[in-house]
């Protein structure tokens, strides 16, 4: 059932305590937002392309500096991919590159969208609020969230190769700290062999893996329980 989820998905579901509240609003709205350019990236229709240096050995990117560069044709299968794809392609045209940085700026309402695409699915249970200052809680569903959680925390291990939907979700769970309110241990070992380009993203190919790293950087850090 996990493997069905698209990555915004997936981030939307982590996003969700098991209070039925977000653990971090602002973060799981761009969260989502750069997650759906991952899956944009993952079915061969973007890449990511900014300047790449090596310090000390591992890749450094400069992600405010990026550029959206878009590639392939044809439909997603996905609605709202297929409409971001035309928007994304009408900016292009008009101001010649896409920022990434600035489209999740703009770009607020993802979180909303693919928690409602659970909430479909029956994977997140919507209680409506009662009173003036309750809020509505959103409960995910437990089995699921537990198996995705172990999926993020094997990747993080660095003990099996790695395909690339795993790598991004692993990604951005890694560079916004979301792994505070995941449990468990996460391994140093796999940042250091990730940002080397070797171990378990080895098989990933290396403009998958930058596009990866670049949008990861975007998605702000975690900080602080918020109500969502």
């Amino acid at each position: 059932m996990v493997g069905a989820l698209t990555l915004p998905e997936e981030f939307a579901l982590l996003s969700l305590a098991e209070t039925g509240r977000a653990i971090d609003s602002r973060q799981a709205e761009a969260g989502c937002t750069v997650a759906e350019l991952g899956e944009l990236a993952l079915r061969g229709r973007l890449l990511i392309r900014t300047r790449k240096f090596k310090v000390f050995g591992l890749d450094t990117y400069r992600p405010y500096r990026a550029e959206i560069e878009l590639i392939g044709n044809g439909s997603t299968a996905l609605a709202w991919a297929d409409e971001l794809l035309a928007e994304l392609a009408e900016l292009a045209e008009e101001d010649g590159a896409v920022v990434p940085h600035r489209w999740v700026r703009r770009h607020r309402n993802a979180f909303q969208r693919h928690r409602g695409a659970l909430i479909a699915r029956g994977l997140v249970r919507h209680m409506p609020g009662a009173g003036v200052l309750r809020r509505d809680r959103y409960h995910p569903e437990p089995a699921v969230r537990r198996g995705l959680v172990e999926a993020v925390r094997l990747a993080h291990a660095g003990e099996h190769r790695l395909d690339a939907h795993m790598m991004f979700l692993s990604d951005m769970v890694s560079s916004s700290q979301l792994t505070r309110d995941l449990g468990g241990s996460w391994r140093t070992r796999h940042k250091l062999d990730r940002a080397r380009g070797t171990g378990a993203v080895a098989s990933v190919p290396e403009p998958l893996r930058d596009t990866s790293a670049v949008l990861a950087a975007l998605v702000p850090k975690r900080t602080r329980h918020q109500g969502g």
